[in-house]
């Protein structure tokens, strides 16, 4: 570990991933809105309850990866596989990030929320982290990890875990999980098959990753419309933006179906990530129109 406080401070912050955990709270916040929608301490506290579970998944993967991120460009300079942090501070970050997120959750929500958040990191951690390395198509069960935090703070409002809401709300971020992944495989492919990992790009060609990614922001765009069709949003002001912002998105990915549009993928990551972001703020401030 390095000597200096302001590095070894950097050194957690990027352990915690922040910059990608902080989207997986607003899902969560959202979730809480959707069934409660009015400002409370409890909300926030949900919240923040929902990141410190989350940081606590994301500390634990990087642990069990720690070989496999030292085989790949991208990853080999974390503070794990780079020896910024050492195993054993990292575990101890885990169990503070576990127990400061169940504590939270239990006392702003319920014992619900800390059940569906235990459920939601032995998935992560226990089912996905170890299902990448035995096939290339893991990204449909890792899906189900980012479909949860919305989940959590919706029970964690009082709200039941099979409503019609909270379904087509966890359906919409489950199928923009799956592009994403698509995305990024086509920019790192070439990595993962350097640290020995299953990759699609062995089983399609680029111009297949393509159209699978296509087919999967189309299916994103209709779980999207869904939250209007079954009046989850109700508002004609925000259902006309949703709909022209889901026209947009169409009309721009179907420029991933070209031949070199493999060569910027960074650009579809963006544009999906905006996308899926406009249409949580959408449905947030659908709710304090409503």
């Amino acid at each position: 570990m390095t000597n200096s406080s302001g590095n070894r401070l950097k050194d957690y912050l990027e352990l915690s991933k922040l910059k990608i955990m902080i989207p997986v709270c607003l899902t969560g916040f959202t979730g809480y809105f959707a069934f409660n929608p009015y400002f409370s301490p409890n909300l926030f506290l949900t919240t923040l309850g929902i990141l410190f579970m989350a940081v606590s998944a994301s500390v634990l993967n990087q642990m069990q990866e720690v070989e496999i991120d030292n085989k790949m460009n991208r990853t080999r300079f974390r503070p794990l596989p780079s020896q910024r942090i050492e195993l054993k501070y990292a575990a101890i970050f885990f169990t503070i990030n576990l127990a400061a997120g169940i504590l939270l959750l239990f006392f702003a929500g319920n014992i619900k929320a800390v059940f569906v958040g235990l459920i939601t990191i032995l998935w992560y951690n226990g089912v996905y982290t170890y299902s990448k390395r035995i096939t290339a198509f893991a990204v449909v069960p890792g899906a189900i990890t980012g479909a949860l935090p919305p989940l959590i703070g919706w029970v964690a409002a009082g709200g039941g875990p099979w409503e019609k809401q909270i379904i087509f709300i966890e359906f919409l971020i489950f199928t923009g999980q799956i592009p994403h992944f698509w995305l990024l495989i086509l920019k790192y492919g070439e990595e993962y098959k350097k640290a020995g990992l299953p990759n699609i790009t062995d089983i399609f060609s680029r111009i297949q990753i393509n159209r699978i990614t296509f087919s999967w922001v189309i299916s994103s765009v209709f779980a999207a419309l869904f939250l209007c069709y079954f009046e989850i949003i109700q508002s004609p002001f925000i259902i006309v933006i949703l709909v022209i912002a889901s026209i947009y998105i169409l009309w721009q990915f179907f420029g991933l179906l070209k031949m070199n549009a493999d060569k910027n993928p960074k650009k579809y990551s963006i544009l999906l990530d905006s996308y899926f972001l406009l249409v949580l703020l959408l449905l947030i401030s659908d709710k304090i129109i409503s």
